[in-house]
């Protein structure tokens, strides 16, 4: 997809909230400046190794912070889902990135909970120490 049509494609679902959908574009090649307008001033959001992140900046920061760690990131989604409330979103993705060691792909989920649309709480589950293995020297 081009790159105005992707645009155009993100603003609108960022404009209707927050769904598994979006989760699946924006991921697919993910641009940061579209976080801020869709999660809440107290998004919690709960990494493995019993990292947690509170509030909007520090949950920016967290993505930040890992996109820089792996500038390729991308997340391919081949299976999500919403709850029947539109409460709660479930997407399982493979990562496909290059680490310390080339590139890599590796499997996890999200656990995402939208209040009014907007991104209040999320979980992330994936291996950590696979994790780290694939990006450390």
């Amino acid at each position: 997809m081009a790159t105005r049509e992707r645009e155009a494609r993100l603003d609108g679902l960022f404009a209707a909230g927050w769904t598994t959908d979006l989760f699946a574009q924006f991921w697919a090649a993910p641009d940061l400046k579209y976080i801020p307008s869709i999660i809440t001033d107290d998004v919690v959001g709960y990494w493995p190794g019993g990292r947690t992140v509170r509030g909007k900046a520090e949950y920016m920061q967290a993505l930040k912070d890992l996109l820089i760690l792996l500038p390729d990131l991308r997340l391919e989604v081949p299976e999500h889902t919403m709850s029947a409330d539109g409460e709660f979103g479930f997407s399982r993705w493979v990562m496909h990135a290059t680490g310390a060691n080339g590139r890599f792909e590796m499997n996890g989920m999200d656990r995402t909970r939208a209040r009014d649309g907007l991104v209040c709480e999320n979980y992330v589950f994936f291996d950590s120490s696979e994790f780290q293995q694939l990006v450390s020297t």
